[in-house]
C-alpha cells in the first residue's frame, strides 16, 4: 500500500514536471529567440568585424594631463557613489553564496540542562541534561534551488556590469568637469582682458568727452559697456568656483573651490574608430547588464513555475537525555531517527498560474529593456563620433575667424584713437572678437567631451 502511494506521488510529480516544465522551457526558448532577433536587427554597418584598436581604453593614455589623472585616481578611491555600487556588488555576492548553500544540507546542535525542585526543598533538585544533533537536506529533485542559485549568479553579473559601467561613467564625469573648469578659467581670462580693453576705451572716451570730441551719449555707452564687462567677470569667477566644487564632490570632498588645474585644455587625442566594431555592443557594460537582467527573469520564471511541485527532504536526528552530565558521552543514551518527507500542494486556487504569468511578463519587460539598451547604444556611438567630426570642422572655422577678427579690432582701435571711427564701431568689433574667442574655447572643450562620449560608447574595446 505504501509503495502504491509513493508510485502515485511520483506519477503526479512527473505530470507536473512535464506540464509545467514544458511550458517554461518553451517560454525560455521564445525569450532567447527574441534576443537573437534583436541582435540580428542591428544595422548592417555594425556587423563587420573591423575596428581600429588605436582608441585608448585608459584615461591615463587618452588625455595627457597630470592633474586630471590624479583626480581620476582619487575619484576611484574616494567617490561615495561608487562605494555604494561596490557595496551592492558585495551584497549580491553574499546572496549568491546564500543561494548556493541551499543545495547542501544543514546541521544543527543543541546542548541543554534543566533542574526541577519543590518549593519547600529547593536544595533537592532533580537535574537532567540533554543534547541533540539534527540535519536537514532538501534534495531539490526538480531544481528549484538550482534555479534560485542561477538567478543569484545572474544578479551578481548585473551588479558587476553596473559597477564597471559606473567606474567608466565616473571617469567621464571627472574629465568633463575638469574640462569645464579649464574652460571657465579661460573664459574668465577673456572676460578680464575684455574688461581691461573696455576700461582703456572708457578712459579714452572720458578724455575725448572732456575735449568735446564725442557726445554725452557716447560716453554713457562706454560706461555701460564697462559696467557690463565688470559684471561678466564676476559671473565667470563664480563659474570657475562652481565647477571646482563639483569636481571636489566627485573625488569625495565637500566642495573645495580651490582645486588646481592646468592653464590650457589637454591636446585632443583625435583617436577612435573609423568603422563601427562588431563587438562594441557586447563590450558595453550597460548591454551586458541588460542581458544578465533577462537571465535573472528567466531563472525566476523557472523557479516560479515549479512552485507547486512536490518537495523532497531528508531529515535526521540524534538525541539523548540523562541525569548525569558525564553520561552525555555514553552512546547508549542516544536515539537516532531518519525521515524522508514529501510535500505537495494539490490545489492553490490559481495562485501559481498568476505568479507564473507575472514572471513571464517580467521576462518580456526585460527583453524589451535589452532591446532598448541596444538602440540607445547604437545612438550613443553614432552621435559621439558624428559630433567629434562636426566639432573639428567648427573649430577650424572659428580659428580662422578669430585671427581675422583680432586683426580687424586692432585696426578699428587705431582708427578710434585717431578720431576716424566712433566708439560704437570699436565696441561692436570687440564684442565679435570676444564672442569668437569664447566660442572657440567652448568648441575646443566640446571636442574633448566628444572624445569622452566615444570612450563611454565603445565600452571595453582595448
Amino acid at each position: 500500500m505504501i509503495k502504491q502511494r509513493l508510485s502515485l506521488l511520483a506519477f503526479l510529480g512527473s505530470l507536473l514536471v512535464f506540464s509545467g516544465g514544458g511550458c517554461t522551457n518553451a517560454r525560455v526558448v521564445d525569450a532567447e529567440k527574441l534576443i537573437a532577433d534583436e541582435i540580428n536587427s542591428i544595422p548592417t554597418g555594425w556587423q563587420f568585424a573591423s575596428r581600429n584598436t588605436d582608441f585608448a581604453n585608459e584615461w591615463s593614455t587618452l588625455f595627457d594631463d597630470a592633474y586630471l589623472q590624479d583626480y581620476m585616481r582619487r575619484a576611484i578611491q574616494q567617490n561615495l557613489d561608487l562605494k555604494q555600487f561596490e557595496a551592492r556588488l558585495r551584497e549580491s555576492q553574499a546572496n549568491l553564496r546564500q543561494a548556493r548553500s541551499l543545495l547542501g544540507p544543514s546541521v544543527a546542535a543543541n546542548l541543554g540542562a534543566s533542574g526541577v525542585a519543590s518549593v519547600s526543598d529547593v536544595a533537592d533538585t532533580d537535574q537532567s541534561f540533554g543534547s541533540t544533533v539534527s540535519f536537514l537536506w532538501d534534495l531539490d529533485v526538480f531544481g528549484v534551488n538550482k534555479d534560485t542559485a542561477r538567478r543569484a549568479m545572474a544578479q551578481t553579473d548585473v551588479e558587476k556590469a553596473r559597477l564597471s559601467r559606473r567606474v567608466r561613467e565616473l571617469q567621464a564625469q571627472v574629465a568633463l568637469t575638469y574640462f569645464q573648469i579649464v574652460e571657465a578659467d579661460q573664459q574668465l581670462l577673456i572676460a578680464q582682458e575684455n574688461l581691461s580693453f573696455i576700461a582703456e576705451t572708457n578712459r579714452v572716451s572720458e578724455a575725448r568727452f572732456q575735449a568735446g570730441d564725442i557726445s554725452r551719449s557716447d560716453l554713457a555707452l562706454s560706461e555701460l559697456e564697462f559696467e557690463n564687462a565688470r559684471a561678466n567677470v564676476e559671473i565667470q569667477n563664480f563659474a570657475t568656483r562652481s565647477a571646482r566644487r563639483s569636481l571636489s564632490v566627485l573625488i569625495g570632498g565637500f566642495g573645495d573651490d580651490s582645486l588646481k588645474v592646468s592653464r590650457a585644455l589637454p591636446a585632443n587625442p583625435e583617436s577612435g574608430v573609423t568603422e563601427y566594431p562588431a563587438d562594441v555592443l557586447s563590450n558595453r557594460h550597460d548591454v551586458s547588464a541588460a542581458r544578465a537582467a533577462v537571465q535573472i527573469e528567466l531563472e525566476n520564471l523557472k523557479a516560479v513555475a515549479k512552485g507547486n511541485l512536490p518537495s523532497f527532504t531528508i531529515s535526521g536526528r540524534l538525541a539523548g537525555s540523562t541525569s548525569s552530565l558525564l553520561d552525555l558521552f555514553d552512546p547508549d543514551v542516544y536515539l537516532s531517527s531518519l525521515a524522508l518527507n514529501i510535500d505537495a500542494l494539490l490545489y492553490d486556487s490559481g495562485r501559481l498560474a498568476a505568479r507564473t504569468e507575472a514572471a513571464s511578463s517580467r521576462v518580456d519587460a526585460a527583453v524589451f529593456a535589452y532591446a532598448q539598451t541596444l538602440r540607445e547604444a547604437v545612438l550613443e556611438v553614432n552621435n559621439s563620433f558624428d559630433e567629434a567630426a562636426a566639432l573639428k570642422e567648427a573649430f577650424l572655422i572659428l580659428e580662422r575667424a578669430r585671427t581675422s577678427a583680432e586683426e580687424a579690432l586692432s585696426l578699428e582701435q587705431i582708427r578710434f584713437e585717431l578720431g576716424e571711427a566712433i566708439l560704437l564701431d570699436v565696441l561692436t568689433v570687440q564684442r565679435r572678437v570676444n564672442a569668437i574667442k569664447s566660442s572657440r574655447i567652448n568648441v575646443e572643450r566640446r571636442m574633448l567631451d566628444a572624445q569622452v562620449a566615444a570612450f563611454l560608447a565603445l565600452g571595453d574595446n582595448a
